[in-house]
């Protein structure tokens, strides 16, 4: 509930740049072809990890983590601070639609002052537990708050398999980042329940958790891709299973990695063959590569989403004046300044990210057509697809109903590279 359409109308006012912004995150978390890495939708967004595991009486079960950040929750007084009150509910179907396996968990959240319940930095998280046979399982989970009407869902499938003999399982994957530097030259990590990364926070952390029985020796693997499948980083190592649950450490840094959404798939491959995967969702806003270096290029990037008064004082700035000069641009979007995020600029190199990694060909992403409408105006609302045949060219159509506008773009060459033919209120 928390992006915003960036469009000039919209910007002329804070006001309604926030009323804008709860109706573009319901979007944004819908399953459609632009979804990068949706985690759930509705009302609340919530991140959510699912594993299936060995116990150690011998049976299986699923394990939930999951964290939703404060601002999505909603906060009532109470005594001296606040207080958010919400329900986790999860339902495992088996192939024929049936409820086989279910629980549901009552949490409260307590924060003193009133900052905190808007903060994206701080978070609630939980790993629940539901015991279940081996089979192939349809998983709903459902966060809803009990102070108002608002929820989040998200739906998973998950295979449990059964236990095999030197079998490791994967448990939710923990994301850190990096606080401040120690007089001793490391540095001190906490959690990241954002999973959000850039040039301030360039070193991701995780913690693995695997279970299984003590002594098995095993390849754990962990890599780092885009959601089109492009591998950014890749770590393998052999390990010991010390305990019946042993966490792993690992660490790299994003400082080469384009703005955008990724995936960490982490797997174990253990004797006889027997194998455990589970992927995280990460996301990196600001990046050297993206982000930052080149001053003309970002000025016309900028131009998508700024009024011509405010490009005209950027492009103006002297070299030695320009980080101020962004400074107060950002500051002036930012829809909310009491928190610790600027909603305007997190949701900008979004898409931007987005749109380098979705729709470059022979130039990049943000310079085609389907680059631009998606940095100005976000996920579509719906998307008429149609692929060429004997005698027409491929073609899509975006549709914004919030903003009574549909885009359609034609690929006349066959490769991929559409261009915008038509553009319409609805």
């Amino acid at each position: 509930m928390r992006m915003l359409r960036l469009c000039d109308a919209v910007l002329l006012s804070v006001a309604l740049a926030l009323i804008v912004t709860a109706s573009l995150d319901a979007v944004a978390e819908t399953v459609s072809p632009y979804s990068i890495t949706p985690s759930s939708f509705g009302d609340i967004r919530f991140t959510l990890d699912i594993a299936a595991l060995p116990t150690a009486d011998g049976g299986t079960a699923v394990e939930i983590g999951y964290s939703v950040v404060h601002n999505e929750l909603t906060f009532l007084k109470h005594g001296d601070g606040y207080r958010a009150r919400y329900e986790v509910t999860a339902i495992l179907y088996d192939d024929r639609g049936r409820q086989v396996a279910g629980d549901s968990w009552v949490r409260s959240v307590d924060v003193r002052g009133y900052g905190e319940t808007n903060s994206r930095k701080n978070a609630a998280r939980d790993v629940l537990s539901i015991g279940v046979e081996p089979g192939s399982y349809k998983l709903k989970v459902e966060l809803s708050s009990l102070s108002s009407r608002e929820r989040g869902v998200a739906e998973r499938r998950i295979d449990v398999d059964a236990l095999a003999e030197g079998y490791i399982a994967l448990g939710t994957v923990e994301f850190e980042m990096a606080s401040r530097s120690l007089p001793s030259g490391t540095a001190e990590f906490v959690p990241n329940p954002s999973r959000q990364y850039g040039r301030e926070n360039s070193t991701v952390r995780v913690h693995v958790p695997a279970h299984g029985d003590s002594g098995v020796i095993y390849t754990l693997e962990l890599r780092a891709r885009t959601p089109d499948n492009q591998t950014q980083m890749t770590m393998r190592d052999t390990v010991v299973q010390t305990a019946w649950v042993t966490r792993h450490v690992r660490q790299f840094s994003v400082v080469d990695f384009e703005v955008g959404d990724y995936l960490l798939d982490v797997r174990v491959l253990a004797p006889g063959g027997n194998e455990s995967y589970i992927e995280s969702p990460f996301r990196v806003l600001t990046s050297p590569k993206s982000w930052g270096d080149d001053f003309e290029k970002m000025i016309v990037q900028i131009g998508y989403v700024a009024t011509r008064d405010e490009v005209a004082r950027l492009s103006s700035a002297a070299p030695d004046e320009r980080d101020e000069a962004w400074d107060a641009f950002w500051r002036n979007r930012d829809p909310d300044p009491t928190t610790d995020w600027n909603e305007f600029k997190e949701e900008f190199l979004r898409r931007l990210g987005y749109a380098n990694s979705r729709f470059t060909s022979l130039i990049e992403g943000w310079q085609t057509d389907m680059g631009r409408i998606f940095i100005q105006h976000g996920e579509p609302d719906d998307v008429d697809s149609v692929p060429s045949g004997a005698s027409m060219h491929a073609w899509e159509s975006w549709y914004y109903y919030g903003e009574h506008k549909k885009f359609v773009f034609v690929d006349r060459q066959g490769f991929g590279d559409y261009s915008l033919v038509e553009m319409t209120r609805i």
